[in-house]
């Protein structure tokens, strides 16, 4: 038996049981910017990027709500120009852009702002689909341990653009992949299941086994997303929609439809506050409750007219 003192955080996460669904970090717009130098602990503050630069790609986050910058990188150092792309993660129209930058510098006079207030940023649509597997060994060994395999492994996949990247939240969860513009999280990726998650991808389907969650639902949605896909089956992307979600006294409720349905299914869980305990990351040792969600029950029904706007 492994002491557990010798233990990573990743392990202790699987071992003792805890869940991945309803894990995602809520990000519904992402700015990937290409940078081949060391990746530090907080990787884009501490970056040597230009101070200008930091501060145009820092004030994204104000203008955009829910927003996330990540650094990206290839298998080796970067050659060409670097890469710098922006992904939208709504529910049902995710979309990807990519820019052309010759230096940093370069992306000063980018006004991301207005060119999503005019339309002119479906001029620089893209319809790769990203893979971005967490790499970032300066935040957490699991990461740069379990992520770099997978990373190589992915670079393989036709289909898919491959990137490293930075913290994506839950090192413990290693490896990590966001598939981008969907914004879909998977962990505990491994050479075992990494092809079904990306083949389940690339036909448009969801690999429940390592699903985290989508970044554009809340942690509630997110596991009452995943509680119903389990139940009915339905794996496709966009074979859900996203109705509603409250909190009551006892326990969280969500409501989700099904594409080319009718019927409503409300999803209610319960939350255990002290489910799990372990130890989140490999450099701390502070041992945190994690929070586990419950089935509760799915129910079914078909709504009235103006029953929505009275729950």
């Amino acid at each position: 038996m492994t002491d557990k003192k010798t233990l990573t955080c990743s392990q202790m996460s699987s071992q003792g049981g805890e869940h991945l669904y309803g894990t995602a970090l809520e990000v519904k717009n992402w700015f990937l910017l290409e940078y081949s130098g060391v990746w530090k602990r907080d990787a884009f503050p501490q970056s040597a990027l230009p101070e200008d630069v930091k501060e145009h790609l820092g004030g994204l986050l104000s203008s955009f709500e829910e927003s996330r910058i990540q650094l990206i990188g290839g298998p080796g150092p970067g050659k060409g120009n670097p890469a710098f792309y922006y992904a939208h993660s709504s529910e049902f129209s995710p979309k990807l852009y990519r820019f052309e930058i010759e230096k940093y510098e370069d992306l000063l006079s980018i006004d991301l702002p207005e060119l999503v207030r005019t339309g002119e940023i479906e001029k620089f649509s893209c319809e790769e689909k990203l893979a971005l597997v967490c790499t970032h060994g300066a935040r957490d060994g699991c990461c740069a341990a379990a992520g770099s395999g997978v990373y190589k492994q992915l670079l393989k996949k036709e289909g898919l653009r491959a990137w490293r990247t930075t913290h994506v939240g839950a090192h413990r969860f290693a490896a990590n992949i966001v598939m981008l513009p969907e914004g879909i999280y998977y962990g505990r990726v491994n050479g075992e299941n990494l092809e079904d998650v990306a083949s389940s991808h690339l036909r448009g389907e969801i690999f429940l086994d390592c699903y985290r969650g989508r970044s554009c639902f809340s942690q509630t949605s997110q596991v009452s997303d995943y509680f119903l896909r389990k139940e009915i089956g339905k794996l496709g992307i966009y074979d859900i929609r996203w109705e509603f979600e409250k909190d009551r006294e006892d326990y969280t409720a969500a409501e989700f439809g099904v594409e080319g349905e009718t019927t409503v299914y409300s999803i209610n869980t319960v939350v255990m506050n002290s489910g799990v305990k372990l130890q989140t990351s490999c450099d701390s040792p502070e041992v945190k409750g994690i929070p586990q969600f419950f089935f509760y029950s799915i129910i079914p029904y078909e709504p009235q007219r103006g029953e929505k706007e009275d729950s």
